[in-house]
């Protein structure tokens, strides 16, 4: 895969998508996009917009996928193609997925879907833990009831179209941070 420079980083709420985003861009020189740092950054605005954003995201729920897909596909047409990037929370919808695939093709980009596969039972763990160290309004526990049941209505969906096209590895995230970097890089074929 060494001719891939565009990540994305997927999975279940708490499945490590950020961290593992940060380590990839390390290791490869890698610029990282974040939808929720970035939507997390609108929704401290005052406007109209940012309101709605905020509501949106305490409610644990999806902005529309247009809005999602006009975010990431500008981050995409803003890079050259020498230039790596990693994607982190992007493509939650199916309609977000199709999108970014098109996009990327358009862009003569390829890309790979990093899926992080973890139980339901370390989700609630981890989102706990998250929740008391880091006090995000969006890792409330009736919140994430909501966003794992948007996960599950919605970006599986994206998931599996990502697997369809060949383009999905899967990685056990069930492990410590460590062995799910290494298992990364591994599947990556990234030395």
């Amino acid at each position: 895969m060494s001719n891939i420079r565009t990540f994305l980083m997927m999975g279940r709420p708490g499945s490590g998508k950020g961290t593992q985003a940060k380590l990839l861009a390390t290791k490869i020189g890698a610029e990282v996009y974040s939808s929720g740092n970035r939507l997390r950054e609108m929704a401290k605005g005052h406007g109209f917009v940012n309101e709605k954003i905020k509501k949106t995201m305490d409610e644990g729920g999806l902005l529309p996928a247009w809005f999602s897909s006009h975010l990431f596909v500008d981050a995409l047409l803003g890079i050259s193609p020498e230039d790596s990037i990693v994607f982190e929370g992007a493509c939650r919808r199916l309609e977000e997925a199709e999108s970014f695939d098109e996009t990327a093709g358009w862009l003569e980009r390829p890309y790979t879907a990093v899926f992080l596969d973890i139980s339901d039972a370390e989700v609630e763990k981890r989102l706990a833990l998250r929740k008391q160290l880091q006090g995000r309004s969006d890792d409330a526990s009736d919140t994430v009831d909501h966003r794992i049941k948007e996960y599950n209505e919605h970006t599986a969906h994206a998931v599996e179209l990502f697997r369809s096209r060949g383009r999905l590895v899967n990685i056990n995230a069930d492990q410590p941070i460590e062995a799910v970097h290494a298992e990364i890089l591994k599947a990556l074929t990234i030395a």
